[in-house]
C-alpha cells in the first residue's frame, strides 16, 4: 500500500477510536438510559429530553430532607436512584423554574404508575393490574405504597441502622393495621360493616384486606385471592369443605346468599338473623296457631353446611347424629 494511504487510513481509524473514547465519557442522557430489568415499553415515563443524570449526591444537596430518609427505604436497599423514578436531573438544576423532572404531584395517575411500572411490570403480583379496579378508577402506585420514608418511619429505620431495632425490616407498607388504614381510607362501606359486633377480625389487624382480595387486581371478581368467592373462605374453613353425603346448596352455590363477609350485626356473619335467613327457602316447623317457630333453626339442624347423616324419612336434616 502506498504511503500516503497508508497514512489517510491510520488516521481515519485513529479518529473513529478517538470519538468512540469521547462518546463513552459523556454524561448517559435520560431517553439512552437503560437500567437492567425494566420494561422498555414504560421507559417514556422517565425520560427528560436533553437530560443528563446527575447522581443521588446532587439530589440531596437539595432536597436534604428526603436524602435522610430515603437511604431507610426498601428502594435504596435495591440500589434505586433518585433519576430512576424521577428522570435526569440536570435541566432540573439549572433552570429558573426547577421543573423539567418528574413530579408525582403533578402528572396523570397513568404517567406516575407508568414510572413505577418501569421496573415493576416484570413483577409477578402486577401481571392483572391493567384489568383490576383500582387502575380503572385512577389510582396511583403511591396512594397506597410509601415511596420515600419519613417521619416516624425514618426515624425508626435510622434506629435500625444503629442495631437500636435489629431484626425490622423495612417494607413500602409496615403492618397489617396499616395496610388495613389504607384500603379503608377509600373503602367507607367496608370499613363500617368491619365495625359491626360482627366481622372478620381486620380492625383488630389479626388479618387483613390482602388476605382474601388483591389490590393489584385479581382474576376473580371483586379482586379475590381464588376464582370464586367459596373457594376463599374454605381456605380458612375447611371443615365447611365436605364433601358431604348431604350438601346444603347454597354452601355448593355462593356462601354470600348466607354470610356478609365484612361484618354484620348478626351472629356468624349471617347477612339476616334466624331464623328469618332459613324461612326464605324454608317454610319450616310451625306452632298450633300456625306461625313458624321463632328459636334458632341450627339449635336443631346443627350441620347446616352439611352433613353425613341420614333421616329417618330418607334424605338428610343436617344434623350431626
Amino acid at each position: 500500500m502506498p504511503r500516503p494511504a497508508l497514512l489517510t487510513t491510520f488516521s481515519i481509524a485513529l479518529l473513529w477510536t478517538l470519538s468512540q473514547l469521547a462518546v463513552a465519557q459523556q454524561p448517559v442522557a435520560s431517553g439512552a438510559y437503560q437500567k437492567e430489568g425494566t420494561n422498555k415499553e414504560f421507559a417514556k415515563f422517565v425520560d427528560i429530553p436533553g437530560a443528563e443524570r446527575l447522581g443521588n449526591d446532587q439530589c440531596r444537596a437539595c432536597h436534604e430532607e428526603q436524602g435522610k430518609t430515603f437511604r431507610y427505604s426498601n428502594h435504596a436497599q435495591q440500589s434505586v436512584e433518585c433519576e430512576d423514578c424521577h428522570g435526569s436531573g440536570s435541566l432540573h438544576l439549572t433552570s429558573d423554574t426547577h421543573e423539567k423532572i418528574v413530579k408525582f404531584g403533578k402528572i396523570k395517575a397513568e404517567q406516575a404508575n407508568g414510572v413505577c411500572l418501569w421496573c415493576h411490570a416484570k413483577s409477578e403480583h402486577v401481571n392483572n393490574w391493567f384489568s383490576g379496579a383500582h387502575e380503572a378508577k385512577g389510582v396511583r402506585c403511591i396512594d397506597c405504597h410509601t415511596i420515600h420514608e419519613g417521619g416516624a418511619r425514618g426515624e425508626r429505620m435510622a434506629l435500625l441502622s444503629s442495631g437500636s431495632e435489629v431484626g425490622r425490616e423495612p417494607r413500602p407498607i409496615e403492618s397489617r393495621r396499616d395496610q388495613n388504614d389504607k384500603c379503608l381510607q377509600c373503602h367507607r362501606k367496608q370499613e363500617a360493616q368491619a365495625n359491626l359486633p360482627y366481622h372478620h377480625p381486620i380492625r383488630e389487624a389479626k388479618m387483613t384486606c390482602v388476605d382474601c382480595h388483591d389490590p393489584h387486581g385479581g382474576s376473580a371478581g371483586n379482586n379475590l385471592n381464588s376464582a370464586s368467592a367459596n373457594q376463599l373462605c374454605f381456605q380458612c374453613h375447611a371443615e365447611f369443605q365436605g364433601p358431604f353425603s348431604f350438601q346444603h346448596p347454597p354452601v355448593n352455590e355462593d356462601y354470600m346468599k348466607c354470610h356478609s363477609p365484612h361484618g354484620s350485626p348478626n351472629q356468624n356473619l349471617l347477612v339476616v338473623s334466624q331464623p328469618a335467613l332459613c324461612l326464605q327457602c324454608h317454610s319450616a316447623h310451625h306452632n298450633g296457631a300456625s306461625l313458624p317457630i321463632v328459636d334458632r333453626c341450627t339449635n336443631c339442624h346443627n350441620s347446616i353446611h352439611g352433613s353425613d347423616v341420614p333421616s329417618s324419612v330418607g334424605g338428610g336434616l343436617f344434623i350431626d347424629k
